[in-house]
């Protein structure tokens, strides 16, 4: 039987069929918790994560509009729950990490807003850039719940490592999906379409050629400053 099939047997009041979902579904559920769990980590146990993960499968179920005709996949929505539920159960413990997505903003693809953000050096200095990360992330989750669908929004979570340090490769999401990598492809590049020609990503575009300037001026100032000192001192 398919998810969809077994969601409604399931919200009919057979409790067998959600037995049947999880456990269709247990290699979905190891896939997405191997994202979060990390062995050094001591304060959290793999079986937590995957009980989380489970509660966030059996809420997708219970939540799941079978009668909506635009309804997007039950994987897909399921997805969605489960990552909710992991987080919510990381951010308790206090140990998940603040990363951000790798939106491309130009015309060529190496442009990039922000890279994934490990390791965040918590000295004075670097204050002000963890602020401005932590506003672009609220600002990114809003611009992408208004203008890209939920698989959009959750393909493009997974390829960036949005809510962990692990990113998934094109073949990892297209067997999360069971769909061909093309369609990956196609839905990733089409999500990063509808967010670069939003207003917040027109601006955004601005913004980031802008700090590249003032980066690549900063730099030649520094190499000037350096030629002037060795002309001072080095070369008397």
């Amino acid at each position: 039987m398919t998810n969809e099939e077994l969601v409604v047997l399931y919200q009919q009041g057979d409790k067998r069929a959600l037995n049947s979902l999880i456990e269709c579904n247990k290699g979905i559920i190891y896939k997405l918790v191997n994202k979060f769990y990390v062995e050094k980590t001591n304060s959290i146990d793999r079986e937590d994560l995957e009980q989380e993960a489970a509660i966030g499968l059996i809420i997708a179920a219970q939540k799941y509009d079978v009668n909506n005709e635009r309804k997007a996949k039950f994987i897909t929505y399921a997805i969605h729950w489960i990552y909710q539920r992991i987080q919510r159960f990381m951010e308790q413990k206090n140990t998940n990490n603040e990363t951000s997505l790798n939106i491309h903003i130009g015309e060529d693809e190496e442009n990039e807003l922000i890279d994934t953000v490990k390791d965040i050096d918590y000295s004075y200095e670097n204050v002000e850039e963890r602020i401005y990360i932590h506003q672009l992330r609220q600002e990114l989750e809003k611009v992408m719940k208004e203008y890209t669908t939920l698989q959009e929004r959750e393909i493009l979570k997974l390829r960036s490592g949005w809510d962990s340090n692990n990113t998934m490769s094109l073949s990892e999401v297209a067997e999360l999906f069971n769909i061909n990598i093309g369609r990956v492809r196609t839905i990733e590049d089409r999500a990063y379409r509808k967010l670069r020609r939003t207003k917040w990503g027109e601006n955004k575009a601005k913004e980031f050629y802008a700090r590249k300037r003032i980066e690549s001026i900063y730099s030649i100032d520094k190499t000037i400053d350096s030629i002037n000192f060795a002309d001072k001192y080095l070369c008397m």
